[in-house]
């Protein structure tokens, strides 16, 4: 029996954009952007592209929500640093 052929193309398109930098998957999107708005691109394939840049400004989304939690603030009194906590702000 031949193997089967990816029935989910968005779980392949996971995987592969987990690998990528957030620059990387920036770029990527950045192209599928341009791809959207090009007007000669089939119908069919919109909602694929559309789908594709979804995943990779997830992962740019994912990449800098770890930048965040990685953020430190330097405590005055102390002058040691904590972890920026992101429900108090000035």
């Amino acid at each position: 029996m031949a193997p089967r052929a990816a029935k989910d193309p968005l779980k392949q398109w996971r995987k592969d954009a987990e690998g990528l930098s957030y620059e990387e998957a920036l770029q990527a999107a950045d192209l599928l952007l341009h791809q959207l708005q090009n007007d000669s691109t089939p119908l069919a394939e919109l909602q694929q592209t559309y789908q594709r840049g979804q995943i990779y400004l997830e992962r740019c989304e994912s990449l800098l929500q770890v930048v965040e939690q990685s953020v430190l603030q330097l405590d005055p009194d102390t002058m040691t640093t904590t972890p920026l906590d992101s429900t108090t702000h000035d």
